[in-house]
């Protein structure tokens, strides 16, 4: 997803004007390259903390982009979003992109982000697809109902909500935590054929792979799972993204709150 949305997510780095000389934690990480994108931001007088729950996560990070940057401006360590081993206000920011949904105890980890941002500090959750994005352009009905199965299948992990009903909640969620919302902006992020490699990557292989795979089968019936084959698998003659007028159309949203 970040090579997918890098040009974008550094577009959306730059709106956010951090403060050069600032440090910043980023939850939930990945392979660090956001993590990377921000300490760029913020300069060599700045520092950015990734975490991540898993060592091998960790590790994975530390691979990919641990020494880009020089000691001491990029740090990558085991963390969770809902226990955070850090000391009060040790931050100035907190970056959390495309993981909040996935967090059950969104109260209680959001309360820990307010604990270690210093008072007025800012919180910063991105998240994508608060509205649908389009990866089958031409087949609206289908791909409904595609985004309808792949909404009931996240309930085993999103809990009480599905994955994208927890999006949705972001702002709410903010000022549940006694946080103030300042900014709600939403991003649209376009491609087009020829694809660049890094969107061709992302859609084949999360897009329709894994978020429409075959996890997804026994929730669509046979007539919906042979079409989505036909348009999604990369041996179909019918695939997608061969099409030379193929585009995609993808949304980030960002909410921005500071602590009070």
């Amino acid at each position: 997803m970040n090579r997918f949305q890098e040009p974008d997510a550094r577009a959306i780095i730059a709106d956010l004007a951090l403060p050069a000389g600032s440090a910043g934690l980023d939850v939930g990480c990945g392979v660090g390259l956001f993590a990377l994108w921000l300490a760029e931001a913020v300069g060599p007088k700045g520092r950015v903390v990734g975490i991540e729950p898993s060592a091998e996560r960790v590790e994975a990070a530390r691979a990919l982009v641990g020494r880009t940057l020089p000691s001491g401006r990029l740090e990558f360590r085991e963390g969770d979003a809902t226990r955070l081993d850090f000391p009060d206000a040790t931050f100035d920011w907190i970056w959390c992109g495309d993981v909040l949904h996935h967090v059950q105890e969104t109260g209680k980890a959001l309360a820990e982000f307010a604990r270690v941002v210093r008072p007025d500090g800012r919180i910063v959750v991105k998240e994508s697809q608060l509205l649908h994005g389009v990866f089958l352009p031409g087949y609206p009905a289908l791909e409904r109902r595609l985004r309808q199965a792949e909404m009931e299948w996240s309930r085993h992990e999103g809990g009480e909500f599905s994955f994208e009903e927890r999006r949705q909640r972001t702002p709410a969620s903010l000022r549940a935590a006694g946080l103030r919302v300042e900014s709600f902006r939403t991003y649209l992020l376009q491609r087009q054929a020829p694809l660049p490699e890094a969107t061709r990557d992302y859609i084949q292989r999360v897009a329709f792979e894994r978020n429409w795979g075959p996890r997804l089968r026994d929730r669509l019936t046979a007539e919906d799972w042979e079409r989505r084959s036909a348009l999604c698998d990369v041996a179909s003659r019918e695939f997608v993204l061969d099409d030379p007028d193929y585009y995609c159309l993808y949304p980030i949203s960002v909410v921005v709150a500071t602590v009070p």
